[in-house]
């Protein structure tokens, strides 16, 4: 990326972060759902996040590994991670473009990520450099054939499943993966898909869910139900890749 497009990055993230969270709304619940899959599928120690945010996740990782190198272009939203003085994670602001990691990891985290970035191929080629040897890469990213966008279609909302509504243009989404489109980009990036599956039941939007007010015991149970449903129709995907 040329310093103008990187320049014009940096300016857009900034607009972003004004009012991008986090810890409000839905997003809070499925941050937990998130994290379980990742304990489920991760047991290495060196950790690279990508896309960090202001260090929700970071502060799950944390917990739980030894140690979480967690990197993200928006200085407000670093600024707001450090804020958590976590022992055992650096927080970086940078553009992955611009990245240059002294050490490898043996696994790497975009959790929310790739949908974000002007060019995703890019950033899975450049984590695959970054990943020690047998390390393990771990995606997560919006469904678009998520069973809330097809009901979303179906009631006239979306005009089709990848369309970008307002909170996605909002939160500066530029596209919505499928399985499909997902796994050409992994592959592109000279990627192995290791295993694939979906993230929580999810039959109406994240602002729908907030409205609603379950109990968290009702939340729980939509995701446990949800991995015996294909994960083409689940809200989430998620994806192990290998070198």
């Amino acid at each position: 990326m040329k310093t103008q497009g990187k320049e014009a990055e940096k300016k857009r993230l900034a607009d972003i972060a004004k009012h991008f969270s986090m810890r409000e709304g839905f997003e809070v619940r499925l941050e937990k759902y998130r994290f379980a899959i990742i304990r489920e599928h991760i047991r290495n120690d060196r950790i690279l996040e990508v896309g960090c945010a202001e260090g929700v996740m970071t502060e799950n990782l944390a917990k739980h590994f030894k140690h979480i190198t967690a990197i993200d272009g928006s200085q407000k939203l670093i600024a707001d991670a450090k804020k958590l003085r976590l022992r055992n994670a650096d927080f970086i602001c940078t553009l992955f473009e611009e990245f240059k990691p002294r050490e490898k990891f043996n696994s790497i985290v975009l959790v929310n990520i790739l949908e974000h970035v002007q060019h995703p191929v890019r950033l899975l080629s450049m984590s695959r450099r970054w990943l020690a040897k047998k390390g393990t890469i771990f995606i997560i990213c919006p469904n678009a054939q998520s069973l809330h966008r097809r009901i979303g279609v179906m009631a006239g909302m979306l005009k089709h499943l990848h369309e970008l509504n307002e909170r996605d243009r909002r939160i500066g989404h530029r596209r919505v993966y499928d399985a499909k489109s997902l796994k050409k980009d992994i592959r592109a990036a000279k990627l192995k898909v290791k295993s694939m599956g979906g993230i929580f039941l999810k039959p109406l939007s994240n602002s729908q869910l907030d409205g609603l007010g379950l109990d968290e015991k009702i939340l729980d149970a939509m995701f446990r139900i949800g991995k015996d449903f294909p994960p083409e129709l689940l809200a989430e995907l998620y994806v192990q890749c290998t070198a």
